[in-house]
C-alpha cells in the first residue's frame, strides 16, 4: 500500500531525497536491477535521469493500477533496496507481492515473523507457505506439529458447508480450501494437512488426499461420512485404535449408509448400493479408562444417537495442556476451542437428558484414530 502524498524530486546525479517515500531514489540500483541499457546516443547521465523518472512514476501509482511489467520492475528495485531503510508500508506491499522463492533470507524472516504474531486463520496462502517450512524444522515431531497447528487456529470462526469441488465440479460451488473459517471436519483436515507439509503446494495436495478417496476430487469421492468414508479412505494417515485402548467397555453398533439417498438431490450416484456399517465406540462412562492412553494428534469421532440410530456427528483432535490433562481441540459454534476432554464428556452427558426430551441426538461416546507416524515420517 502506498503512503499518501508521495513526492519525488528528480536530480541529475545521485539519489534523490523524497518526502514520505521509500527513501532516496537510486537510479543506479534500478539500472542494475533492470539491466537497463542506454538508448542509441543516450549518455549515462541521461539514462539515470530516464530511469529515475520512470521510478518516480511507478512509486506515485497505486499498486493495484500498475501495469504488470511495471509491477515486476518495482519489485526488482525494492528487492535490492536496503531493506532496513524501507518504510513498513512498502515492506508490507513487497512481502505480500514478491514470490516467496525470490525473497532474501532477511525478507523471508520478516514475513515469517509477521505470521508468527497472528493466528493462522488470518494468514494468507503466501504467508502460510513460509510458516509451513519453518514449522517442519521447528517441530520435528509430527504429533507436536499437529497440536501446534491446531492451537494456532484457536478462535477461528465456525461455519458449516465451507468447502466444495469448484472449479473441478459445479455441484457444490464452494472452494477446495478455506483458511479463514472451519467446521469440525474442515478443521481437522486442514490441521493434518498443515502438519504434513513443508510448503503451500504440499499442503494443498495433501488436503485433497485427505478430503477425497484416493485424492480424486469429486462430489462422489468426497469423504462425506466420517465413519464410513473418512476413516476408511484415510487408512494411510490414521489407524482406528478404539478397540485397542483397553477401555472398560467397547460398544458395537450397526449403521445404514445410504449414499444414493444422500446424492439424490444432485442427480448422481443413484447406483451406489446401501452399506451396512459395523463399527464400535467407547461409551461415555468408559472414556476415563483410556484417557492416559490417548496421544497428541489422535483423531476423535464423537458418536451420537437418537433412538436406534447411531452415527459419528462431530470430530476433533487430542492435545495435552500444561497441567498434563488430555484436551479436546475442535471447531464448534462459534469458534475453535480447546477444553479438557473429561469436562467435554461430563458436560455432554449432563445435556443428554434435555436433548432426549427435545428429541435431539444424544452424546453416546467416542472413537479414536491414531496417526501412523512411523510410516508418515518416512515419506
Amino acid at each position: 500500500m502506498l503512503l499518501a502524498g508521495l513526492l519525488f524530486g528528480l536530480m541529475n546525479a545521485g539519489p534523490v531525497a523524497t518526502a514520505k517515500s521509500v527513501g532516496p531514489i537510486q537510479p543506479d540500483l534500478a539500472i542494475a536491477a533492470w539491466n537497463a541499457k542506454p538508448k542509441k546516443g543516450e549518455t549515462t547521465a541521461a539514462l539515470r535521469q530516464r530511469v529515475a523518472k520512470e521510478l518516480r512514476k511507478m512509486l506515485a501509482t497505486p499498486p493495484a493500477r500498475l501495469e504488470d511489467s511495471d509491477r515486476w520492475k518495482l519489485l526488482a528495485y525494492l528487492h535490492d533496496y536496503p531493506w532496513r531503510k524501507l518504510p513498513a508500508s512498502w515492506k508490507n506491499w513487497y512481502l505480500n507481492t514478491m514470490p516467496n522463492p525470490r525473497l532474501t533470507e532477511e525478507q523471508r524472516l520478516e514475513l515469517l515473523k509477521s505470521v508468527q504474531a497472528k493466528p493462522l486463520y488470518r494468514a494468507t496462502p503466501k504467508e502460510l507457505d513460509v510458516y509451513l517450512a519453518w514449522a517442519q524444522k521447528e517441530f520435528p515431531d509430527l504429533r507436536h506439529r499437529v497440536v501446534h497447528f491446531a492451537r494456532k487456529r484457536l478462535g477461528q470462526p465456525y461455519e458449516m458447508y465451507l468447502l466444495g469441488e469448484f472449479p473441478f465440479e459445479v455441484y457444490d460451488p464452494q472452494p477446495l480450501f478455506n483458511l479463514e473459517k472451519s467446521d469440525c471436519v474442515v478443521f481437522c483436515e486442514h490441521t493434518y494437512a498443515m502438519a504434513l507439509s513443508a510448503n503451500w503446494k504440499e499442503f494443498f495436495q495433501t488436503l485433497q488426499k485427505i478430503r477425497y478417496k484416493n485424492g480424486e476430487i469429486g462430489m462422489l469421492t468426497r469423504n462425506h461420512y466420517t465413519e464410513a468414508d473418512w476413516n476408511k479412505n484415510n487408512a494411510w494417515l490414521v489407524e482406528d485404535v478404539t478397540a485397542k485402548l483397553g477401555a472398560t467397555t467397547v460398544t458395537k453398533y450397526r449403521e445404514r449408509i445410504d449414499r444414493a439417498a444422500f446424492f439424490a438431490k444432485f442427480g448422481i450416484g443413484q447406483d451406489i448400493p446401501v452399506e451396512i456399517l459395523e463399527d464400535d465406540y467407547i461409551p461415555a462412562d468408559a472414556i476415563p479408562s483410556v484417557l492416559d492412553k490417548l496421544q497428541d494428534g489422535d483423531f476423535v469421532n464423537i458418536v451420537r444417537g437418537n433412538g436406534p440410530g447411531v452415527w459419528v456427528g462431530h470430530t476433533g483432535l487430542v492435545g495435552h495442556n500444561e497441567k498434563g490433562e488430555v484436551t479436546f481441540i475442535h471447531s464448534t459454534p462459534p469458534k475453535v476451542v480447546e477444553v479438557p476432554m473429561l469436562k467435554y464428556v461430563e458436560d455432554n452427558v449432563k445435556k443428554n437428558k434435555e436433548r432426549a426430551k427435545k428429541g435431539q441426538a444424544q452424546f453416546l461416546g467416542m472413537k479414536f484414530l491414531r496417526l501412523r507416524t512411523e510410516q508418515l515420517e518416512k515419506k
